[in-house]
């Protein structure tokens, strides 16, 4: 996801990127992000409108709400709890399985605020890792870091000079995390090292390097979840695209027929994915869809033999 200010799109430049025949709407929605499949039912963030959605596949309704909050991002701490990011309020807020606030953070343990909460991912063990993002300009210093909440809610900053730390995905199976740099159009990979620790960073892919030209200057790895194969999706934002990488980062192919500001996707058991994204990112102007699309892993471009 970016911060403000953003780049205004005339609707006639996205008409026909949308829900393509093949789809299903679920939704319309305010500026749609943080997508998480979690016991049977689908949960999303909308920023535009202060609100946690909750759905079945068939209706939605309100499961959570804070004025000013702006979230992006949902995810299952475990225990009957959640852990919601509020973008524009810069905080972290612990949510119960009823949809009641229990606790607003908003300083990390020794005392310092942080920049842009976005994505969060659960270690499995009570744990949480979340990226805050820093400034969404090229030229901007690369301040996004990684935070790690442990079960006792204690909140350290874990890696830093991130350009705009963006979404984050826990690969238990090959002891990593995978975390979007937006603005750097990589993403990257930190071993994992026990109790929320990381390891040195490596480059697990370059979309630049895989030749994925893109129009929009901002356009950058946003969401990213893991397949049960151990494939890796990622959305692009500003290109209404999603890709596929091997578990050992070779590029697998892509998928396209989304709205430009594509965020996240939940990947369901029977192969289905339900995506958000949105077709403007200027303020107030926030439409966007979750979209339920058939077949996931399987419709995407095999890139052509060298």
């Amino acid at each position: 996801m970016r911060a403000w200010p953003a780049l205004v799109l005339l609707l006639s430049a996205i008409a026909g990127q949308g829900a393509q025949a093949s789809d299903r709407k679920l939704a319309d929605a305010s500026y749609p992000e943080g997508a998480l499949w979690h016991e049977g039912r689908l949960y999303h963030a909308e920023m535009g409108r202060d609100v946690i959605a909750v759905s079945d596949l068939l209706s939605s309704r309100v499961f959570w709400e804070r004025k000013g909050c702006g979230p992006v991002s949902i995810t299952a701490r475990g225990a009957g709890e959640f852990i919601v990011l509020c973008h524009l309020a810069h905080a972290i807020v612990r949510v119960s399985a009823e949809g009641e606030t229990l606790q607003v953070i908003d300083r990390d343990h020794d005392g310092n605020r942080f920049v842009y909460p976005n994505a969060a991912a659960s270690d499995g063990e009570g744990g949480v890792y979340l990226s805050s993002s820093g400034t969404f300009s090229l030229s901007a210093a690369q301040t996004g870091a990684v935070l790690f909440l442990d079960r006792s809610g204690k909140l350290e900053r874990v890696a830093e000079g991130i350009h705009y730390a963006n979404g984050v995905a826990v690969d238990r199976p090959r002891g990593r995390l995978l975390v979007s740099a937006h603005l750097g159009r990589q993403i990257l990979s930190y071993p994992l090292r026990g109790g929320g620790r990381l390891g040195a960073r490596s480059v697990f892919f370059d979309l630049d390097l895989q030749g994925l030209a893109h129009a929009y200057t901002l356009a950058g790895p946003d969401g990213i979840e893991i397949a049960s194969s151990g494939e890796v999706v990622v959305a692009e934002y500003g290109e209404g695209r999603i890709h596929k990488i091997a578990p050992d980062g070779r590029y697998l192919g892509t998928q396209s027929g989304f709205a430009p500001f594509v965020t996240d996707m939940a990947l369901l058991p029977d192969g289905r994915a339900a995506v958000t994204a949105s077709f403007r990112n200027d303020i107030p102007q926030l439409p966007g869809e979750v979209v339920l699309r058939e077949r996931f892993l399987d419709r995407f471009t095999r890139p052509a033999a060298p």
